[in-house]
């Protein structure tokens, strides 16, 4: 199993009662949500913990990259999950095209990572191309998707947009 798949494990709660889809891990693995020790670069978990943990709206975000490892298996304790849309990273560099591609070509693997889940389970979707290329797929299977419009990555400046779609679904 490789670091990403075990920290991901790690984290996985015995009973998921809402998972996040980004698109999928960081190239820099690094970044990645699940790793205790990120300096950098973090931004989807960030802004996620602040969404699920209104607690957590005023806190620095260097107090909560110190205190990773604790909002994590919190974070797991309530029953929130992150799976990505395509379970490997993207190479830098792949164009728009071929990023749709992968994404569709990964159709069938996301259906049976998330199959197991379906009927206790709800999903938030998180970015314009995993919106536009997973919601009609995942709710024409039966999966209860919170969100029927796109949030943004909060990324790249669009935190407060990301921060406002959040707050039009409950999380909590």
């Amino acid at each position: 199993m490789t670091p990403v798949a075990e920290a991901k494990e790690r984290y996985r709660p015995q009973s998921i009662k809402l998972i996040f889809i980004a698109e999928a891990p960081p190239c820099a693995t690094d970044r990645f949500f699940y790793f205790e020790d990120v300096q950098k670069g973090d931004s989807l978990f960030l802004h996620i913990i602040r969404a699920v943990f209104p607690d957590l709206e005023q806190w620095q975000t260097k107090e909560i990259r110190a205190r990773k490892e604790e909002l994590l298996y919190r974070f797991m304790e309530e029953g929130y999950f992150l799976e990505h849309s395509v379970p490997e990273s993207i190479p830098k560099g792949t164009k728009p095209k071929e990023k749709v591609a992968i994404i569709k070509n990964e159709h069938a693997g996301l259906i049976k990572r998330l199959e197991k889940y379906k009927s206790r389970t709800k999903l938030v979707l998180i970015s314009a191309n995993v919106f536009n290329l997973n919601y009609e797929l995942l709710h024409n299977a039966g999966f209860d998707v919170l969100n029927d419009f796109k949030i943004p990555y909060p990324g790249s400046g669009q935190q407060g947009k990301f921060k406002d779609g959040i707050a039009q679904i409950d999380v909590t």
